[in-house]
Parts: structure tokens; sequence; C-alpha cells
């Protein structure tokens, strides 16, 4: 029986493993988990082949003949397009979207680049507050000069350097802060609470009143944060929302809806927001998603978004699904990644199976945006300074359009964000942070 939580439907019933016994001899024990790799391999391709949106498209493979499920959805993949499918473990993923954690250190990294457009700096993109570096007054924009003493050059797989993601890995790093000054520091991985809005405030700028946030991932705990900075920006009386989006991956559907819900206000509740749409296998599951009426909220007619490639799924649906209802949308810093696609959620006893299953249109029926939503303006993701400092590339250009009315066209579209995603995988990927 198939039941809904947080977004996601979740299949517990349709793949159960067999508890492996213990008590047989090691050759006993082999044969069984031969038998439950066989097994969950098996069910995970009947998954792909009745849900998976590009179904029509897998080859036909011996699942048996793969190591596990993850060796097995490489195989099967639809490799044009599909970027996203995932394995994971159940645990990673209930940590992820359920928890809102994950182990680590807590920060993400950025390249900055010089005037030719090469990397020279690695510098601390977003830090989580959990973070013993946050504690240790660790903020975006300090420098990562040193890992266990080793020189950071590009090229190299920071991820790799830090070893596994295990609590107690312990690694020795050193700093450079805004003062210029070096700060060694040597911490161990922990399990990291990741607070979803990592940056609020309201900015005076041309005689209004900017509410200013940076939101990082669509996850549980985004309910009450996002509920929190709400009230802060009624408190506060803002005019305009600068949404900053630019690391954030995506995540649950229902807090995307939630998050367009508070930006609309009551005059959007029962507007049609988001378009489900499986294969024809699925056809029955179609469904349409409306805007909610939810208190508090902040009744805006229009939205500046602050976007980069790393703003995806979740992301990408906000911004097109009030594309339809708003006087304008305008984003600004580069294209976003494009992924107007979505999964299912499968658990069993260890694994998190995620395929890709539906495509997302928005009310005028547009959801073609592979290539990414465009920018309205190009600017640069400014990693020398903090979320919120008016003088940032980002920030500064959605300041002067609220201001004018206009764009400054100072930059034309290039190759603007620079971050070592490429280097994780799954989960790992979404999370976007050491």
């Amino acid at each position: 029986m198939k039941k809904y939580i947080s977004g996601f439907y979740f299949y517990p019933s349709i793949i159960l493993l067999l508890t492996v016994a213990i008590l047989f001899s090691s050759c006993r024990k082999d044969d069984e988990e031969d038998e439950q790799r066989i097994e969950v391999n098996q069910q995970f391709y009947e998954l792909m082949y009745d849900w998976y949106y590009w179904w029509d498209e897998m080859p036909e493979v011996n699942p048996d003949r793969y190591r596990s499920p993850y060796e097995l959805l490489e195989a099967l993949r639809f490799s044009p397009l599909d970027r996203w499918s995932y394995v994971s473990t159940r645990k990673e993923f209930e940590d992820f979207y359920v928890e809102s954690k994950f182990i680590g250190y807590g920060f993400g990294s950025a390249w900055e680049r010089d005037d030719s457009g090469n990397p020279s700096n690695l510098r601390v993109s977003f830090i989580y507050n959990a973070s013993d570096l946050f504690e240790e007054g660790v903020r975006r924009s300090w420098i990562i000069e040193k890992i266990n003493g080793i020189s950071i050059q590009p090229g190299m797989n920071i991820n790799q350097m830090l070893g596994p993601n295990e609590v107690g890995v312990s690694n020795s790093f050193v700093f450079i802060n805004p003062d210029g000054d070096e700060v060694p520091m040597t911490v161990q991985k922990k399990e990291i609470f990741m607070n979803t809005v990592l940056h609020r405030e309201v900015i005076e700028t041309g005689g209004k009143k900017v509410g200013y946030l940076v939101f990082k991932n669509f996850t549980n705990p985004s309910f009450d944060e996002l509920e929190s900075a709400v009230d802060f920006f009624n408190a506060g009386g803002i005019d305009d929302l600068v949404l900053d989006l630019r690391y954030n991956g995506g995540g649950q559907t229902n807090v995307a809806n939630y998050l367009a819900s508070i930006i609309g206000g009551d005059n959007l509740a029962g507007e049609p927001f988001a378009v489900y749409m499986f294969n024809e296998k699925q056809e029955a599951q179609n469904k349409t998603d409306n805007l909610s009426a939810v208190q508090p909220n902040l009744g805006l007619d229009r939205l500046i978004v602050i976007a980069t490639g790393a703003t995806a799924s979740a992301s990408e649906m906000v911004i097109n699904g009030l594309v339809p209802y708003m006087t304008e949308v305008r984003i600004i810093g580069d294209d976003t990644y494009g992924k107007p696609m979505g999964m299912n959620i499968w658990l069993n006893d260890d694994y998190a199976f995620a395929p890709v299953t539906f495509i997302i249109a928005n009310a005028d029926g547009f959801g073609d945006y592979f290539d990414g939503l465009p920018a309205d303006s190009y600017a640069g993701d400014d990693i020398t300074r903090g979320f919120g400092d008016p003088e940032e590339a980002s920030l500064k250009e959605a300041l002067y359009f609220i201001e004018t009315g206009s764009f400054t066209a100072r930059l034309k579209k290039k190759s603007l964000f620079v971050q070592p995603y490429e280097q994780m995988t799954g989960i790992r990927r979404k999370i976007g942070a050491h």
C-alpha cells in the first residue's frame, strides 16, 4: 500500500529485503548475501520498467549480473537526458529529507576567479550554523588555504582529501580570514543539522524595504524556518523580495508549494502551481498541484531571484510555477541548472531508490527548460563577500533593478559559477557541502 509523505510517494511494501541470518557459516552467509543482491536488483529493475519516465529507452539487461543497484542504475540510465536518478542508502535519504542532516564539516566551497576567468582561491561559499567551524568564526568568503598541510590548487578533489563521511574523521585546515590572517583549525566530522534559511535581512534601498532571503534546501525543517522568515519580513514591512537560490539544488515538492504560496499569498490560493505528468504506464498518477492558503504570507506581486547553475529542481519549480501569476519574475546571476523532472522514492531496509518518474509544467503548460531557466541579467557569484553585502555582485544587481527598473547589463553570459559539485554524487551532490 502506498502512502504520501512529505512530497514523495513511498512504497515500503513493494521492496523488502530478506533479513540476513547471522547463524550460518560464512559460506552460507555469502550465499544469502548473493541471493539478497539478486533479489534487490530484480525488484529495482521491475520498478524502473514500470515507473521510470524513459522506461521505453532502457536497454535489456540481466539485473543478476550487477554487483549492486548502483551499478544497475548506471546501466539503465537514459544518458542523453537523465542526470538525476540516483540510489542512496536509506539512512542518507532520511537524514537529508526528514531530519535535514548529514555527516561532514558543514560548509560549501567555490572557486574565486581571477580577471582572466581562471580559478584562483578556494573560498567558503556558505556554512551551516551547526558547524564547529561556524562556532570558531568561519564565514562565507574565507579562503581555504591548506588541508592537512597541503596547499589547495585548482583541480584537487577536496572531498577525497577530507576522507570518508564518518563521524570522528579529523582534518586540519588553514583558513585566511577577511583581514588576511591565517587561522589554523583542526576539526572532526560530525552530524550537521542543515538550517535551510542561511540568511535573512531587510535592506533599505531607493526608498523601499527589500527582504533578502538565502534559502538552501527544500526539506521538512524548512516549514518552520520559512514561517519564521515571513514573520521577520512582515515585521519589517518589506515591499519586495530577493529570493537567493544560488546554491539550492531542490528537495521536496510540498515545500516548493509552501514557499510559492507564501510569496504569492491569499490572491493565488487555489491556483494551479504545477502539473505532474508520468509515463504512459502511470498516467493515472498525473495530477495538478494547486497553491495553498497559508498564514502568514507575503502576498507579493513580483519576485526577484538570484540563481546559478546550481539552482535546480524544486527551486526552478518555484520560479516557473509563479511566472503565470506575477507581474514579473526576474532571474539575476546565471541560467538555472535545468531539471524540469521529479522523482518518486521507494525505500527498503537498506536503500532509497529515486528514479526520475515525472515531468513538471506550470499552469501555462511550460516545462521545457532542460537547458535551464534563462537569467535576465548575468552577474557573478561574488564569494569574496558575505550574504547581504550590498556590494556582492548578484545582490547589487538585484538592488539596482529594484531601484531603477532596469539592469546594468555589465556582464554577458559566461561560465560564472565554479563549485566542485562535479566531485559529488547522489544525495551528497544535492547537499553540496563538505
